[in-house]
């Protein structure tokens, strides 16, 4: 054996020693009598278990929580019955780099030719007419009339098909 492993047991030994002293023995019964009669809390019993009843989820046709709710009925994107060559030629206007729920109608110009509509967007006012695109889903406006812009835009549903929608942006009432 090296002489690691026998100053380990001689320090075993002589801590061994200490706990076999009478008076030591002795003390301990005495604290436990002690610390025996002193327990007069009883531990009250657990409760019965309440058997459940499981829980069945009847909304999977509800709307998902996670999907934001429509603006209105007419803004709903619906499936296109129609293949539309989009202009990726063309080049893009600045009014389709913002938003549409960002514009507000603010006035309307017209003639015995052709409507105008006075929009606002990040706080600048556009002049526009029918035909011209805004908005960041190919927006193109369809229609002109004192209270509303009627925008229809369409998009990509990714599977080779097109989702089309038609929004209104009304006239904004001065409070």
């Amino acid at each position: 054996m090296s002489l690691h492993a026998h100053g380990l047991v001689a320090a075993a030994l002589v801590s061994l020693m200490g706990c076999d002293s009478p008076q030591g023995t002795a003390q301990l019964a005495r604290d436990l009598h002690t610390a025996h009669a002193h327990v007069v809390s009883v531990i009250d019993p657990l409760p019965e278990r309440v058997q459940r009843q499981p829980f069945v989820y009847e909304a999977t046709l509800l709307r998902s929580p996670f999907h934001g709710l429509y603006e209105d009925e007419g803004s709903r994107w619906q499936a296109s019955l129609v293949d539309y060559p989009l202009h990726e030629a063309r080049s893009r206007s600045l009014l389709e780099g913002t938003e549409l729920a960002q514009f507000e109608l603010v006035g309307t110009l017209s003639n015995h030719q052709q409507a105008n509509a006075l929009l606002r967007a990040k706080g600048v006012v556009h002049r526009v007419q029918p035909g011209d695109y805004l908005g960041r889903n190919n927006g193109q406006i369809a229609d002109i009339t004192p209270q509303h812009v009627d925008v229809f835009e369409v998009i990509s549903d990714g599977r080779g098909g097109w989702l089309e929608r038609t929004l209104t942006i009304s006239l904004k009432q001065q409070s």
